[in-house]
């Protein structure tokens, strides 16, 4: 706006009488213009608030008639119970996945959480016994202020005792699978038999009973493992915790409960573990992956467990040089071995395993585990360290013609060294289907892997490339090295070509992304790609 008194605004100029009146007069029109404008911004702020409020009272009335239109409203319970036990939390299984600290009973979680929704998701919830099957118990449920405080820690203990009872009620006459956590002593004889007179009431519907503690406190533990096998007519799952054993375990009832198929027991002394009471015979499922041991031992473990389905164990020392007989093993389907030391090649040949599908080994030179057991392999998981060579590797790989699943890792010491021998471009190659029909023919001339490869088709007349059945793949690498992107594709394009088999490949550099590189996550030709750079030395500096 134009103003005759623009050059003194903003100065320090002293108007004179007359100018004042004529300031006051160009004001004037321009002060009830705001008036007018105020009032009309009021009338403004009244209709916008007229129309907020109707605006709300129109949502009041209209979401809940459209939450009367939910399509999930529609769901019969049955879907909508095969829904909820899909929101479970994932459980710790048995043998494969170590004991969860974590777990706990929560009103944050489901199956709690479910009954906060809505009076019918809570009924739904409330009978579905199957829900509530999982019952993991810590002591103490939560951190407390002071492990003096021993009002505080018997609140605590009963809390979840109370809890406890809760979700066992809810489970009815189901079997239930118990997880007990002891991160502290209980706070007296007293609490200890109170929560076990609780836990004992619904032993018989025990199918699995997992305990964990770090503390020296044998009290419960004594006192759950002396119950009379009579007592867990169904428990089928096992897991001990290492001090709960170590004395009187002959007066350890329960290791002869019927139906034990499962034990995980982490213990490192075998005359101690061999004199367990249990039903040997019957047991299906066994942890041993703590037991510094022979293989002469893990053998004769093995003979009492004519059953055995899936195995883990650990071999620390190499005594078996010479060909013993055979011990047939017919239902192992999984086994996990862990091998410091030497190459258990004879202990492996002793084994005949003709159900063997699974086998993880921690292995440091691995050898050519033999026909009778690559043969029928589905899966195969390797560890071993940069010293081991190549040429076992695919020796063994030679015999796995129905091998599924393929991944080559190694431990986590071992990730910082320069140079992978197994996991390169030229181990890649011999996995790539050749051109033509000479097997020694290559896709990649300059990989140096034909030879090699060229001997292992003739000597045991497979087809041109490694595992013709593979379905996914992962690769580690050391911190130096690298397979180029185009031998990765060729080997992707080259398996489509052949069959539409595999579904992933997966490959993990130990070492940041150099120049040029990058990582990859998607599809190529129908197959998921993951390619990932992973800084171990800046993990352990």
């Amino acid at each position: 706006m134009l103003s005759p008194f623009s050059s003194h605004l903003g100065t320090n100029y002293s108007a004179s009488e007359l100018e004042k009146a004529q300031i006051q007069q160009l004001l004037k029109g321009h002060i009830e213009d705001n008036q007018r404008i105020d009032c009309e911004i009021e009338e403004l702020r009244q209709q916008l608030e007229a129309l907020i409020h109707k605006r709300e009272e129109n949502d009041h009335f209209i979401e809940p008639h459209l939450a009367l239109l939910a399509p999930i409203r529609g769901l019969p319970n049955e879907i909508l119970c095969a829904i909820f036990s899909h929101c479970l939390p994932t459980p710790a299984r048995f043998l494969e996945d170590s004991f969860d600290i974590q777990a706990c009973m929560s009103a944050t979680q489901a199956p709690m959480l479910l009954t906060f929704i809505c009076q019918r998701w809570r009924q739904i919830a409330l009978d579905s016994p199957e829900l509530w099957q999982r019952v993991p118990i810590t002591f103490p449920p939560s951190k407390l202020p002071s492990l003096t405080d021993v009002d505080k820690f018997k609140l605590a203990v009963q809390n979840a005792s109370q809890l406890a009872t809760l979700w066992l009620s809810r489970a009815r006459n189901r079997p239930v699978a118990i997880s007990i956590s002891l991160l502290y002593p209980m706070a007296g004889r007293t609490q200890s038999d109170k929560f076990l007179a609780f836990i004992t009431r619904y032993s018989s519907q025990w199918e699995e009973l997992r305990m964990f503690s770090s503390i020296e406190d044998p009290g419960l533990l004594d006192g759950i493992l002396s119950l009379p096998s009579s007592s867990v007519p169904n428990l089928r799952n096992l897991e001990v915790p290492a001090r709960a054993l170590w004395r009187s375990f002959d007066k350890k009832c329960l290791l002869r409960g019927p139906s034990i198929r499962g034990f995980l027991y982490k213990w490192t002394n075998y005359d101690h573990f061999a004199k367990l009471p249990l039903q040997w015979s019957q047991l299906t499922d066994l942890h041993l992956g703590s037991l510094n041991t022979t293989d002469t031992n893990i053998r004769k473990i093995f003979a009492r467990c004519p059953r055995l389905e899936r195995c883990h164990i650990r071999i620390s020392t190499v005594e078996i040089f010479e060909p013993l007989p055979r011990l047939r093993l017919s239902y192992l389907v999984l086994l996990d071995m862990r091998q410091p030391g030497d190459p258990p090649t004879g202990f492996l040949a002793s084994l005949d395993l003709p159900s063997l599908k699974d086998l993880t080994i921690y292995i440091r030179n691995l050898p050519a585990v033999g026909e009778s057991l690559a043969s029928t392999l589905r899966r195969l998981t390797v560890f071993s360290d940069p010293c081991s060579i190549a040429t076992g590797m695919l020796e063994t790989l030679a015999l796995t013609a129905r091998l599924e699943s393929l991944e080559l890792c190694y431990d986590i010491p071992y990730l910082l060294w320069p140079h992978s021998p197994h996991y390169d471009t030229a181990f890649l190659a011999a996995l790539t289907p050749r051109q033509g029909e000479n097997p020694s023919a290559s896709r990649n001339a300059s990989s140096g892997s034909e030879p090699l490869l060229a001997r292992l088709m003739e000597r045991w007349n497979y087809p041109s490339y490694l595992c013709p059945n593979l379905q996914d793949i992962k690769l580690q690498t050391g911190a130096q090295s690298s397979i180029a992107d185009e031998v990765i594709f060729d080997f992707i394009k080259g398996r489509r070509e052949r069959s539409t088999t595999l579904r992933s490949f997966s490959l993990e550099y130990a070492r940041p992304a150099g120049d040029g590189e990058r990582e990859m996550q998607g599809v190529f030709q129908g197959v998921k790609v993951n390619i990932k750079y992973i800084n171990y030395k800046a993990r352990f500096n």
